[in-house]
């Protein structure tokens, strides 16, 4: 087996597996317990996980939450579709983000959105950015898109194609709350941190009263997290970067649960790549110090990473090929045995991506 080989990760999916609806009940969603040194599966609720954690272990969830980041609009003068995709605020009425248009778009190409109130705001590309993503465009607004409420929710592109292919609107009005985790707070990113959707108030607090610890970081996804491999090479892939903060109070707190030897579930690959990043950026790698950092971690089998504060992950099932699956068959250990899972797991009909079932990975 080539670990390095983007092949090496491919699976075939039927298209019924991937989920394009939540489920009415989050924590009704199945669970897929991995344990990773005996190779031994078996199959849960969400429900079950007070059951099957022991109480020292500490539950570490992103709580960044996904605003409307999705703009349509019209190219000024010839009426033109236009979208622009909001991804980082770089002043008060300008925003970096990527543009779809029928038109090249060079810096002064003008366009407008219409805001649910009827105000139309208006546009205009100042500059293009080469970036790991893609072409990035900066471009000033007449007024805040985010304030008037212009955008719709950025759902993930195979969740738009499933739904237009079976005629639904790809967007409902209450979808934001249904995308968005329950204890989703911060601002940001462009798309949901999903394992951390499967958790209600009331799982949330079983977990505390069985003795399970939470705390909460924040990272903002960026569009980088739908780019797929496309060099056969995986290590030739140029990992997008994200901003991730962790507060003063968390990471003394972290540090001292480190300290103490309690063992840290981190809630979402999100989660992880922000506690195993940032402890790299520090000279004790057992240690995290806190503050705002951009971390652009890139964990796959053999890229030399170990493994020093995700003692368990919980996570969804991710897209063959992508970055989030190799973190998976890192974590794991063994891209083999990884592979082995989903199989068993498209058996079992497990529901698949943002809106789909969790598998959570054990070390005992």
């Amino acid at each position: 087996m080539n670990l390095f080989s983007a092949s090496t990760y491919h699976f075939d999916l039927p298209q019924s597996l991937i989920a394009d609806t939540p489920l009415k009940a989050r924590d009704q969603s199945r669970l897929l317990v991995v344990n990773r040194l005996s190779r031994t599966i078996e199959h849960k609720r969400m429900l079950d996980l007070p059951y099957i954690l022991t109480p020292d272990y500490v539950l570490v969830a992103n709580n960044t939450r996904v605003f409307k980041a999705r703009l349509l609009g019209e190219r000024e003068g010839t009426g033109g579709k236009v979208e622009f995709f909001l991804l980082s605020r770089v002043g008060d009425l300008a925003w970096v983000g990527m543009m779809k248009a029928g038109a090249k778009v060079m810096p002064g190409f003008k366009f407008q959105v219409v805001a649910p109130s009827g105000e139309i705001i208006s546009a205009e590309v100042s500059s293009r950015i080469d970036a790991p993503e893609g072409a990035l465009f900066e471009a000033r607004f007449s007024k805040d898109p985010v304030l008037l409420d212009a955008g719709e929710v950025p759902l993930p592109p195979y969740i738009i194609q499933q739904r237009e292919a079976k005629g639904l609107d790809a967007v409902s009005p209450e979808e934001l709350e249904d995308y968005n985790t329950v204890f989703a707070k911060e601002s940001g990113s462009v798309a949901a941190p999903t394992a951390g959707r499967h958790f209600t108030v009331e799982l949330m607090d079983r977990l505390k009263k069985h003795g399970n610890l939470w705390e909460e970081i924040t990272l903002h996804v960026g569009i980088g997290t739908f780019k797929p491999v496309n060099s056969e090479d995986i290590r030739n892939h140029s990992m997008h970067g994200e901003m991730t903060t962790i507060t003063e109070e968390v990471a003394k707190r972290l540090n001292e649960y480190r300290r103490s030897g309690k063992r840290i579930l981190a809630v979402g690959t999100t989660t992880a790549r922000t506690l195993e990043g940032r402890a790299l950026l520090c000279a004790d790698p057992l240690r995290i110090e806190p503050g705002s950092k951009e971390v652009n971690l890139y964990i796959h089998p053999g890229s030399g990473h170990e493994w020093r504060w995700a003692d368990a992950l919980l996570t969804n099932f991710h897209l063959p090929g992508s970055t989030l699956l190799m973190m998976v068959a890192s974590r794991i250990g063994d891209p083999d045995f990884t592979l082995q899972v989903y199989h068993g797991a498209i058996e079992e009909k497990y529901r698949f991506y943002s809106y789909g079932d969790a598998m959570l990975i054990l070390d005992r």
